[in-house]
This record gives structure tokens, sequence and C-alpha cells, in this order.
């Protein structure tokens, strides 16, 4: 299991917690989620919605980043912390999150 402690520079829910994962997944679609999305990975989205948590409960998903500065709805971060699921909200895009997760990524750095 790979660990990242994510934080960043804007204000965001769950700055500075560690996060163990393995992988993600990049999608904005709820039922591709829901098809493709693996227990422990981090899914980055720009939904801001209550059903990503119920998403993220579903798959069992380490953590929910909402990317390109959106702003989840009150009912999307109280159920994030009722449930317990890591919400992190950055006005970073996709692909800068992702270079941060992919450096944290032990199974990537095996391959390479």
């Amino acid at each position: 299991m790979n660990h990242i402690k994510l934080s960043f520079a804007e204000p965001a829910w769950g700055s500075g917690q560690e996060i163990a994962f393995q992988g993600c997944i990049i999608c904005d679609v709820l039922s591709f989620a829901i098809a493709t999305a693996k227990k422990d990975q981090i899914w980055i989205c720009h939904h801001i919605h209550p059903n990503i948590i119920a998403v993220a409960l579903l798959k069992e998903l380490a953590a929910v980043i909402i990317v390109g500065g959106g702003k989840p709805d009150p009912e999307t971060v109280k159920r994030a912390e009722e449930e317990g699921i890591p919400l992190f909200v950055t006005g970073k895009q996709a692909y800068d999150v992702v270079k941060v997760i992919a450096a944290h990524d032990l199974d990537l750095a095996e391959e390479g």
C-alpha cells in the first residue's frame, strides 16, 4: 500500500491527512467510476455533489479529490465527514494532482 500526505496551498478540506492508497482513477462520470474504480484508489473529479461520497463508500475508495477549484456542496462535506471519506479540494488541475500522486506510487516506481 502506498502512502501520501496530501496538502494543497489553497484552503482545503482534509489538508495534511495521510492517505494509504493503491493508484487512482480520474473521471467525471459517476457510472464509469462505479464500473471501474478499485478499492483503495484515490478518485480525482470535478463533481461537487454528495453522490461522490456515496460512490466512494460503495467502491471503498481511499479519498476523493475535487480539482479545478470546484466548491463542494455543504452536504458533500458533511457526508464525507460522517462517513470518514477523506475529501480534498484544490484549484489545481487533474494533471498536476496526478503528478503528485504518481510520485508516491510505489507500484509505478517498481514498473519503471
